[in-house]
């Protein structure tokens, strides 16, 4: 890895566990809707908003790549629906995205993130969306890239270059580390980053999938990893 400059980081079950967050994020945006817009709930249970919205990505798929826009337009679907005014869907996603963004970092990330720091360029590239400036990481990171600004989502090579765009890194240079397989791992391959699969629950590795050449389990190894490649 002595030609490595940089790594960018996955964010959701890579920095943390988002799927508690999420299912917060969305409790917490149906009980706003239950208390200010009745008439949107009434009928309907958090499972079935959820279903609503999985099927706005069937009516928009060009626009799959953007899970803001996409939870936007499954609430002005409610609006109109039961006549309620389009304030409706900015304050009920104001709501979802303050709780979506209310994360708990795995217990090394900041000790990890804080000590590459000192060695690497670090960067993170996100299908979701969330906020590192509301989280409180921004300030580690010279750039993130989403995937609701690029227009693609990872496994997307467009992705992954736009991380190194406009710098003077090359893909080869940048380490990226994530826990999909198919997204990060595969992804990154194929876009020429050098791949490292974080696996914090023991998963087994998918038969069709080219292997990680590195995989670790928590950030701690990371940090190890790369100190011991620079010897």
């Amino acid at each position: 890895m002595n030609h490595i400059r940089a790594i960018c980081f996955d964010l959701d079950n890579t920095l943390w566990d988002v799927w508690p967050v999420i299912v917060r994020a969305e409790q917490s945006m149906y009980d706003f809707l239950a208390e200010r817009y009745p008439k949107t709930v009434a009928n309907l249970t958090l499972e079935a908003l959820r279903e609503a919205r999985a099927r706005v990505v069937d009516e928009h798929p060009q626009m799959a790549h953007d899970f803001t826009f996409l939870r936007k337009q499954s609430l002005r679907n409610l609006a109109a629906r039961h006549a309620y005014p389009d304030a409706l869907v900015d304050e009920a996603f104001e709501v979802f995205i303050n709780a979506r963004n209310d994360v708990a970092l795995y217990d090394e990330v900041m000790p990890a993130l804080t000590t590459l720091k000192s060695g690497y360029r670090l960067f993170t590239a996100s299908n979701g969306n969330a906020d590192l400036d509301k989280i409180g990481i921004a300030h580690l990171f010279e750039r993130s890239v989403a995937a609701r600004h690029v227009g693609a989502m990872k496994p997307d090579p467009l992705v992954f270059h736009k991380v190194v765009e406009g710098t003077d890194l090359e893909l080869r240079e940048v380490l990226y580390v994530g826990d999909d397989p198919l997204a990060d791992v595969a992804g990154a391959r194929a876009a020429g980053m050098e791949p490292v699969w974080i696996n914090r629950d023991g998963a087994a590795w998918p038969e069709a999938v080219e292997p990680a050449r590195y995989a670790i389990k928590s950030l701690t190894e990371l940090v190890a990893l790369t100190t011991a490649q620079k010897r």
